[in-house]
């Protein structure tokens, strides 16, 4: 299946658009006009047909802003197939929330570009003004980094819930006051099918999703500070276990922290071992000294699997991994994965002290000679770069990076310079919000 990344998805949002209304408008033989309307910048519009472009540009703004967020309610249902359509729920939150942004522009195009009825009072008109600022916040406190370091992860989440809220308010303002839309047959099903199925998917979410999602029940076995700020928690199940595979990430909650706030980490164990494991590091008030927040035998919830990061995706070539600090964690998992060609994994720390798993995989490469292992120590050898793989026929393996964003897009422009093909590039993404 092709996956619809967002080089594909933004453009095909906006080419459905302009096929429809220009379909719509060629047919288009209505009497809509503006009577006495205002725009917000540029003045009155008296007795003028729908072919102005205030009416026209302002509504394919605000039809444009109506269907992203209905995309972006149905990513956070997390549906299985939603996450396969984009190739794993990291790709999907990462395009979630550039939509989130680029909707906030749209609606301000809206808001300015529009002709507004100066004739009748319609409760439509006011509503859709407290809809604009209501989303203009909320986008602002879930997507600027300001904020988004200074809220805690459970009040974000909070927040971010309400989002619905105001996107009814928007969809009932657009249903109340007369626009163009509304004669538009392809246009119209389509805006407001897409707003139904955007408020479906809200609903969901909000209300439904714990019922049809059931968290799997977990206690603690172990607990072992790493050093570094780096916690390794091993899990048992208390009755049904986690189905997964090497690479996937699950959402865990636990009680004795908050009964409701719920954080990805990646699965460090491979899905044959007894017991989960998951690495982290404290990044963040949550995690931050997590192993003395949580002791043995607590009880752990957890929800997943997630994912598409797995060397499965290439078998048949060569393959590269590069991790970066904690980006580790999906590796541990992946090298116990069975593999019929050469792997080489290079592991970037500031210093070989970050580098807790250090004599576990090199004794993994000391057993296994399709497996080799290298420790790149920035703080002595520099960043890693492309050169310093000294890859022979790089245009023939296949890539797999998981770390800081700076790593990524370095490594990830220079193997293109190389020749290295984008499907032959998997990486995985770090923030969730």
């Amino acid at each position: 299946m092709r996956v619809l990344k967002q080089e594909i998805y933004f453009p095909i949002i906006v080419g459905i658009h302009f096929i429809f209304w220009a379909i719509d408008l060629y047919f288009y033989e209505g009497s809509f006009k503006e009577v006495s309307s205002d725009t917000v910048l540029f003045g009155e519009l008296t007795n003028v047909s729908w072919r102005n472009p205030h009416r026209i540009l302002g509504e394919v703004f605000s039809s444009w802003v109506v269907t992203v967020f209905a995309f972006n309610f149905l990513m956070a249902t997390r549906a299985r197939w939603v996450e396969t359509l984009f190739g794993g729920l990291d790709k999907m939150y990462l395009i979630h929330r550039r939509s989130g942004v680029i909707a906030v522009f749209l609606l301000i195009a809206h808001f300015i570009v529009v002709p507004r009825d100066l004739i009748e009072f319609n409760p439509g008109k006011p509503l859709g003004f407290y809809a604009f600022i209501l989303i203009i916040i909320g986008v602002i406190l879930s997507a600027t980094p300001l904020f988004k370091r200074k809220i805690p992860y459970h009040k974000w989440v909070n927040f971010h819930k309400l989002m619905g809220v105001f996107y009814v308010l928007g969809v009932i303002h657009g249903i109340l006051v007369d626009s163009l839309i509304k004669e538009l047959p392809i246009t119209r099903v389509y805006v407001f099918g897409m707003a139904f199925v955007g408020i479906l998917a809200w609903f969901y979410k909000a209300f439904l999703f714990g019922v049809f999602n059931r968290k799997l029940n977990y206690t603690v076995k172990s607990i072992k500070n790493l050093g570094n700020n780096i916690t390794e928690l091993t899990l048992e199940a208390d009755a049904k276990t986690l189905d997964f595979r090497a690479g996937q990430f699950a959402f865990f909650t636990f009680p004795s922290i908050s009964k409701k706030e719920q954080h990805p980490f990646t699965i460090s164990s491979h899905p044959h071992d007894d017991c989960l494991k998951i690495t982290i590091k404290g990044l963040g008030d949550y995690t931050n000294s997590l192993s003395k927040k949580i002791a043995t035998n607590d009880k752990v919830k957890v929800e997943g699997p997630y994912g598409k990061f797995s060397s499965a995706l290439s078998k048949e070539k060569e393959q590269v991994w590069i991790a970066g600090g904690i980006g580790i964690t999906p590796f541990l998992s992946l090298i116990k994965d069975y593999y019929t060609n050469k792997v080489i994994l290079y592991w970037c720390v500031n210093n070989e002290d970050e580098a807790t798993h250090k004599e576990e995989l090199e004794s993994m490469a000391n057993t296994n000679p399709l497996f080799q292992f290298v420790l790149w120590d920035s703080k002595n050898r520099g960043h890693l770069s492309v050169d310093d793989l000294s890859l022979r026929d790089p245009e023939k393996k296949a890539y797999l990076i998981c770390g800081p964003e700076a790593l990524k897009k370095n490594i990830i422009k220079s193997l293109k310079q190389e020749g290295v093909k984008q499907k032959n590039i998997y990486d995985e993404e770090f923030a969730f919000r």
